[in-house]
């Protein structure tokens, strides 16, 4: 079998998680899930120079040594290339490139999946992907971050660090690993914590022993809450308000002169991000006290930094912006969000991994609420 004959795109699948979170354990299990009609090609990612975890995944799938440091199965079911030494999206960047160029070519595989080290930025391989190359012929599909649930509930440095905020951050669905060991307090704290993640994801699930069902590589990327910035609800007393502010903020974005990517890679699926590009999907809803709006811009959306920074802080000058929050292009590799400096009162814009699209979400409070003067939360 091979892609499907609409997209002729091969799916990727990037699985992230830091160290010792249990990925090569997951993609051991879904390997061994693998319908036997397809072929799978996996890129292992280590920092270290030995690449152990491809010696792991070549024992559990009865892989033998290929040449050009891939591995092949008897049938050719799959294929792992390992790529040691470093980060992929940094270090090693170009032997990844040519791994998978590599792979593609001779594997032709029917899904490729990509396991990063622990250390790594998954937004910066989802930008490698979708590179004028291997954009036209890879389609990104559900990116997968394993989070062990008991450091979750314990939180501190690791959960506060850079590569796992990423990581989280990027994913279109978060899985909480270690379901053995985990405490059933621990799990109620991880699904609290997941439903706080902006942008919602698509599906949180909740393993033991590394034992990833197969079905989540394909969670649809255009169903379902987390590609819905408000949910949808009868217009109240004051929504009115809400809509006008959300023409107002989307008048003021795009006079900032949006421009198309400049990779112009696939994957900025208009259905479920923006209806076209400079002509973003809106979301009113709420209840009595408060009315919530969102806008939805098409991935190929890129705004200009210093305008979008105004627009933010046009948002926190409103008397009754109670709080916003937002993941924005800015350019051909990088996405930011909005966050409030709490010495000066101004907007800053930080990098963020998430890829999939330009969103902004508004709560607006209404006539029942609080009262002017309000003080803005800010963030993602």
């Amino acid at each position: 079998s091979g892609p499907s004959a609409c997209s002729m795109t091969i799916p990727v699948n990037i699985i992230t998680g830091v160290l010792g979170v249990g990925k090569t354990t997951a993609i051991r299990h879904l390997i061994s899930q693998r319908p036997p009609n397809e072929r799978w090609a996996i890129v292992v990612n280590e920092f270290g120079a030995l690449g152990i975890d491809g010696a792991i995944l070549d024992t559990a799938g009865g892989l033998s040594k290929g040449d050009g440091g891939g591995s092949s199965k008897g049938d050719g079911g799959v294929i792992i290339r390992e790529v040691a030494g470093g980060c992929l999206c940094c270090a090693v960047a170009a032997p990844f490139t040519v791994a998978v160029t590599q792979l593609l070519r001779r594997a032709k595989p029917d899904r490729l999946i990509i396991e990063p080290s622990g250390l790594g930025h998954p937004g910066r391989v989802h930008d490698a992907l979708q590179d004028e190359h291997l954009g036209k012929v890879l389609r990104i599909a559900a990116t997968i971050a394993l989070v062990d649930m008991t450091q979750v509930a314990r939180g501190g440095a690791l959960v506060e660090s850079e590569a796992f905020e990423d990581q989280v951050n990027c994913a279109d669905v978060v899985v909480g690993a270690k379901g053995d060991v985990a405490t059933a307090a621990d799990q109620c704290r991880f699904t609290d914590w997941a439903q706080t993640l902006y942008p919602p994801k698509l599906a949180v699930h909740v393993i033991a022993r590394g034992e990833l069902a197969v079905d989540v590589l394909d969670t649809p990327l255009d169903e379902g809450d987390g590609w819905v910035m408000c949910k949808p609800a009868p217009m109240s007393s004051h929504a009115h308000a809400a809509t006008d502010l959300a023409a107002r903020l989307a008048a003021k974005l795009n006079a900032t002169g949006t421009q198309p990517a400049a990779t112009n890679a696939p994957g900025g699926d208009e259905s479920r991000a923006g209806e076209s590009r400079g002509r973003p999907a809106r979301v009113v809803g709420g209840t009595e006290e408060f009315a919530t709006f969102g806008l939805l811009f098409h991935r190929d959306d890129v705004f200009d930094r210093a305008s979008l920074a105004r627009g933010f802080e046009s948002l926190a000058g409103e008397a009754k912006v109670v709080r916003f929050k937002g993941v924005v292009r800015v350019s051909a590799t990088e996405w930011v969000a909005p966050f409030v400096d709490a010495a000066s009162g101004t907007v800053r814009l930080d990098p963020v991994a998430w890829r999939r699209d330009s969103r902004i979400e508004v709560i607006v409070e209404g006539t029942g609420g609080r009262g002017a003067g309000t003080r803005k939360e800010v963030g993602f």
